[in-house]
């Protein structure tokens, strides 16, 4: 920005210095400082716009790229949530297979026990009447 600043001030040093050497009369060197200022005032101006109409440009750039990520960034977030429920139904699903047959075997388990000691306490039964 200093460069710019200095080089813009050597320029406009050096004209004024160049049209007041220059071999002119007062009116006439007045009219050229005169036309020469709004010469660069409207180069100036000119550039001035252009600056301007870049920044906006440069700013709806970077607001459609903050879009177009902000619009990917949710969509992959859907993406693994979608996945990541997914995994969770299943396991869920998996850990209900599991624990329902695990408990089917344990019910069988505890059946089998009952029928065996009942059959043993039928067994023993005849052992232990008295006449």
């Amino acid at each position: 920005m200093r460069s710019t600043r200095d080089f813009l001030t050597g320029i406009i040093t050096g004209v004024v210095i160049g049209i007041l050497t220059a071999p002119r009369s007062g009116k006439e060197t007045r009219d050229k400082l005169t036309e020469e200022a709004s010469k660069r005032t409207g180069d100036l101006k000119g550039q001035w716009e252009k600056g301007v109409v870049q920044v906006k440009d440069g700013l709806e750039q970077a607001k459609t790229q903050v879009n177009q990520y902000t619009d990917k960034a949710k969509e992959q977030y859907d993406q693994l949530k979608d996945q990541a429920q997914t995994a969770l139904n299943k396991g869920k699903e998996q850990f209900k297979d599991q624990y329902g047959q695990k408990k089917e075997q344990y019910n069988d388990a505890i059946d089998e026990l009952a029928d065996d000691a009942k059959n043993e306490v039928d067994a023993n039964k005849s052992s232990f009447k008295t006449t």
